[in-house]
């Protein structure tokens, strides 16, 4: 009996360095430039971005839009287990009640690419605004895309054009949050260039589908 005590008392010390080890890459130093895929998602699945330095939030966006995003040979397959799967629906079905860090740290991410455009527009020649614009246009309807593909792989109602437009708002309303009176007027401005452009590009694709013809 006592033999069987020593020699298993060292089990949990065991287990506690191996679940240190293995959580090294995501609790410990971020490193995105040489983080792996599958650690880089539990990173922003458990990391809270806001307690990151600018520097390090522009790193992280870079290789998100490296590893996900609309010119990555790899695109986001969303395969979870059941388990997991849950967690993701209750924080959608809770979505204004509630965010997880996931949903926090891609709005971080979202509003550094964000003024990173905004700025870029701002001062870019006028024949390069309508290049600019259309490549940020371009960038946000793959990005509804890659939701609407999350939302139907949790089996949960698709939301109307309506409801994704009051989603960017939303988005919008939170970039302004610690940004100073020009940069919310520059924002706002930003924003509203975005959505006339995204309600041009929906009226064409309507006109496609109704009438094969259409250009």
């Amino acid at each position: 009996m006592f033999r069987l005590l020593y020699f298993s008392l060292p089990l949990p010390f065991f287990i506690v360095c191996f679940l240190m080890i293995a959580l090294d890459g995501i609790l410990g130093n971020v490193n995105p430039e040489k983080t792996d895929r599958q650690t880089f998602v539990r990173v922003m699945q458990m990391r809270d971005f806001r307690q990151f330095s600018p520097e390090l939030i522009e790193r992280l966006t870079h290789r998100a839009e490296q590893e996900f995003g609309r010119h990555s040979p790899n695109k986001p397959v969303f395969e979870l287990p059941s388990w997991e799967k849950k967690i993701h629906t209750y924080f959608q079905a809770r979505r204004t009640e509630q965010q997880s860090y996931l949903e926090n740290n891609l709005t971080i991410m979202a509003r550094a690419r964000y003024f990173q455009w905004m700025h870029e527009y701002q001062f870019a020649a006028s024949n390069q605004k309508a290049v600019l614009m259309s490549d940020v246009v371009e960038d946000v309807n793959y990005w509804q895309g890659v939701y609407l593909d999350y939302v139907r792989f949790l089996g949960l109602p698709e939301p109307t054009l309506a409801e994704l437009y009051e989603d960017f708002q939303r988005m919008v309303e939170d970039f302004k949050v610690g940004a100073s009176p020009e940069e919310v007027a520059q924002i706002d401005s930003f924003a509203k260039d975005i959505s006339r452009i995204l309600f041009a590009s929906e009226v064409q694709r309507t006109f496609r589908n109704l009438l094969p013809g259409f250009r």
